[in-house]
């Protein structure tokens, strides 16, 4: 399909609700950022004017479950600048966890960072990979069906106005390690996970077949 098809597809979508509650602290985490993209990306993530910065051109969209109960614990949770009770995470850097979007379980959408802001939500992604967090946890919090249409209502509309061209689950991430968008300085600096699961996101791409968005590499063989 050529671009411009691919355009006037993507251009029928319309923005779906977001509701606003942006994280605190913008300052530190903006600087915290430059510092994450520093040491974890390097040179393929430097500026033209020799810095790192704490914004990106989203390429990628990456799902998650918060593995908790409410919206307001999840906020909680990212809404401090610097990580904290995270010792998997510690020796990454000091930049907390968080997302761009929360997606309650009755659908609600909540933008908690501008899109074009980088977030540290997925290795190897951060400097180019939109995250979609989903209150829940799999088990006693199984994802809604109105977050599985949440989440297909705001993908559509993320690839209508930025270059998306890759959807993959949190759990597909380390398969990514062969597509050049992966980008991870620290061989050893891996986590596995399992959000959403196949399930969901053979849920979600069920509703995104005509974005015909790339997940990740069939071939991929990458540690996990």
């Amino acid at each position: 399909m050529s671009l411009i098809a691919m355009a006037m597809i993507r251009g029928a979508f319309a923005l779906p609700s977001i509701t606003p509650w942006l994280l605190p602290n913008e300052d530190k985490r903006q600087a915290l950022t430059q510092l994450y993209i520093a040491q974890h990306c390097g040179v393929p993530c430097k500026q033209a004017n020799g810095l790192y910065s704490a914004t990106m051109t989203p390429k990628a969209i990456v799902v998650h479950w918060t593995a908790s109960s409410t919206a307001q614990s999840a906020w909680n949770t990212f809404a401090q600048a610097t990580l904290s009770g995270r010792t998997d995470l510690t020796s990454g850097g000091s930049l907390n966890v968080s997302a761009h979007y929360l997606v309650d379980r009755d659908g609600t959408i909540y933008e908690l960072l501008p899109p074009t802001r980088i977030a540290r939500h997925c290795i190897g992604l951060n400097h180019i990979a939109i995250g979609i967090e989903n209150v829940g946890d799999g088990t006693k919090y199984p994802i809604t069906a109105e977050q599985v249409k949440a989440n297909v209502n705001l993908i559509k509309a993320l690839a209508n106005k930025y270059p998306i061209t890759h959807l993959i689950g949190h759990h597909e991430h380390n398969a990514m390690e062969t597509h050049p968008y992966f980008q991870e300085l620290n061989p050893k600096y891996r986590t596995t996970k399992i959000d959403p699961g196949n399930e969901i996101m053979t849920q979600i791409r069920a509703g995104l077949t005509e974005l015909n968005l790339e997940g990740p590499p069939q071939d991929s063989e990458a540690p996990r």
